[in-house]
């Protein structure tokens, strides 16, 4: 019983040593800016559903490579929160009330011109003698029948990849909830 117990505490010890809290990140990683905009004529009701036009894009500078799982699960974290604030998903072969546009850019260059270029301003966000790259992440809501962007946000952070994946997860849901936030909720039809 005894060993167990030494066995079982080095293994905590060891799982709190090598997961850093979010608190603990630099605070460069902990920024973030957040820029929405919308048509005036967007009013999304109850019931609106969305779907992917296509995969979430990457654009990186020459040379980094971003891991494909890292891009599976920041779209898996869109995703859950269209759905918390009540947007639902078209089945396939369905018409959505909106096609999703997303495009993930890394690099201070690329952000700086690629987004200045696609939104006509840029988020902002400062970087003063500090280590990260900028990252930002680009949502677009688009009218299928109209062909125009409805909705549109984007978020820039500091970007590391060398962050454990609870961590990452934690980080990733903050930065989609930050970047979701300006988009209307719906409220649920009334059941009869």
């Amino acid at each position: 019983m005894k060993t167990i117990l030494i066995l079982l505490s080095a293994l905590i010890i060891s799982a709190c040593t090598t997961q850093p809290a979010p608190d603990t990140l630099d605070k460069e990683l902990r920024q973030s800016s957040v820029v929405s905009t919308s048509d005036p004529s967007f009013q999304p009701q109850p019931g609106a559903s969305v779907a992917w036009r296509s995969a979430l894009s990457v654009h990186a500078p020459d040379g980094v490579v971003v891991d494909q799982q890292i891009v599976d699960d920041l779209r898996a974290h869109i995703d859950t929160n269209f759905v918390n604030k009540g947007y639902r998903f078209s089945a396939p072969g369905q018409q959505p009330t909106y096609w999703i546009q997303g495009v993930i850019v890394l690099g201070n260059q690329l952000n700086e011109t690629q987004l200045r270029d696609v939104l006509g301003f840029e988020p902002g966000l400062v970087a003063h003698n500090q280590q990260y790259e900028k990252g930002s992440l680009l949502l677009l809501l688009i009218d299928p029948q109209q062909q125009r962007t409805q909705w549109r946000a984007v978020v820039q952070v500091f970007t590391t990849q060398d962050l454990p994946k609870e961590v990452r997860d934690q980080r990733f849901e903050y930065i989609v909830r930050s970047l979701i936030r300006p988009l209307p909720t719906l409220s649920q039809p009334p059941t009869n």
